[in-house]
């Protein structure tokens, strides 16, 4: 069975631009060709406020492609005077992604119709879907974080190297999939960095044990504000690299804890 891809625009990281950028101008051509072949939908986003209609490529060349127009002319009038157009379908069940400069009004067998210029290049973005488990204070889930930090304030001589020391601290965990963990804490209460990675983490898992992890910052976000003024977050962490030893323990405890919440949803 098919799963849909939700055509939605996704923030490109540097791991996006290494691992998914496709900047072949034959591979670009050859992969918005099959796009327009099969009819797969797509999402054309324009302004600021991304605004976006459906449409399918109706067809392309080396110079770039015709997709179907909006019903509404106020639409097309908005999206000819957009700067930035961003376009989002799927080839093979895989998102697909890029930007161009501008759309103009054009005819395409008689119909009216926008024109693209050829992406110079584009991102096949697939994510990997995993069940989050929520995790509640009492279950004490922590992930333990070993990082670096320069000894002392000042350093004697330019050449010489950095003298660091390792400082571990604790970070409570507010859910775990078999993809990262969700940890909270107060603002300024550990200097977790987005787009850091943390190597050789540890996490104790109930009744199944530890497992050591290099872990990721995705993004921080706010989710709550106490009276005092301190604000408590949540820092969004992708495992990085994870073996199958690891992984299998990972899916073993979320299992456990999915069965033990169904069961308690049986009971009286």
């Amino acid at each position: 069975m098919k799963k849909n891809v939700p055509l939605t625009i996704e923030s490109i990281t540097d791991a996006d631009e290494k691992e998914c950028r496709v900047s072949s101008a034959k591979q670009i051509e050859a992969i918005l060709r099959e796009i327009a072949e099969s009819g797969t939908n797509a999402a054309l986003y324009y302004n600021s406020k991304r605004a976006f209609i459906m449409t399918t490529i109706l067809d392309l060349d080396e110079d770039g492609l015709w997709v179907e127009a909006a019903h509404s002319a106020t639409e097309n009038h908005h999206i000819g005077e957009s700067s930035k157009i961003t376009l989002v379908s799927s080839h093979n069940q895989v998102k697909v992604q890029f930007v161009v400069e501008a759309a103009n009004l054009v005819t395409y067998d008689g119909r009216p119709a926008l024109f693209l210029p050829l992406p110079t290049s584009l991102y096949r973005l697939q994510r990997r879907e995993y069940f989050r488990l929520s995790l509640s204070q009492s279950e004490h889930l922590r992930c333990l974080i070993n990082t670096a930090k320069p000894k002392g304030e000042n350093v004697p001589d330019d050449n010489a190297p950095l003298e660091t020391t390792v400082v571990e601290f604790e970070v409570p965990a507010a859910d775990i999939s078999g993809g990262g963990i969700g940890l909270v804490c107060m603002e300024g209460e550990f200097d977790l960095v987005p787009g850091e990675t943390y190597t050789d983490c540890q996490i104790d898992l109930p009744d199944i044990g530890p497992i050591h992890v290099s872990i990721t910052i995705k993004n921080i976000i706010p989710l709550s504000t106490s009276r005092s003024g301190k604000v408590l977050q949540r820092a969004g962490c992708e495992f990085k690299d994870i073996d199958g030893q690891t992984s299998g323990k990972l899916q073993r405890f979320i299992t456990d804890k999915q069965r033990l919440m169904a069961m308690s949803g049986l009971m009286p």
